[in-house]
């Protein structure tokens, strides 16, 4: 009788491994796809990996302060990987009336290793030049760490 523990733990054992879904991440050259945020849980993302060309979108909200009669759609990171790197813009889609405007500024992704990476990107606020659809703001980073799967 004895054997029967020692067998259920060694298969329950097997099961857990068979689930562990820790990353391997080694570079950014690796997989990159999945649900990642702060420590804070402020900032989350999903990125979809295509391997040469990624994509991310909020899971939280995350628009910026809206001036009186504009409105702001989430924004999307679309990224490439290009000699080493993964490099993109960020974009965000405004309205104004009748007028539309969609801001554009540097993304990149950097400093990959075990279960983390450094995302950062320029402002996509309120547009200072409508006609340019320019934004003249600061860029953000976010340490960010992968949470799924």
């Amino acid at each position: 009788m004895p054997a029967r523990p020692a067998l259920a733990a060694a298969a329950v054992a097997v099961v857990l491994a068979a689930c562990d879904r820790s990353p391997t991440l080694a570079t950014c050259a690796d997989h990159l796809g999945g649900v990642w945020q702060t420590a804070d849980g402020s900032a989350r993302w999903h990125i979809l990996d295509g391997g040469e060309r990624l994509q991310a979108y909020p899971l939280v909200r995350e628009l910026p302060a809206m001036p009186t009669g504009t409105q702001a759609a989430p924004s999307t990171l679309d990224l490439r990987r290009s000699r080493g790197e993964v490099v993109g813009t960020v974009i965000r889609r405004w309205h104004r009336g009748g007028e539309v405007c969609v801001v554009r500024a540097p993304a990149r992704i950097r400093g990959c290793a075990a279960d983390r990476l450094t995302l950062t990107f320029g402002d996509t606020g309120p547009p200072t030049d409508w006609t340019a659809c320019r934004v003249d703001g600061p860029t953000t980073a976010q340490l960010l760490q992968r949470t799924w799967p």
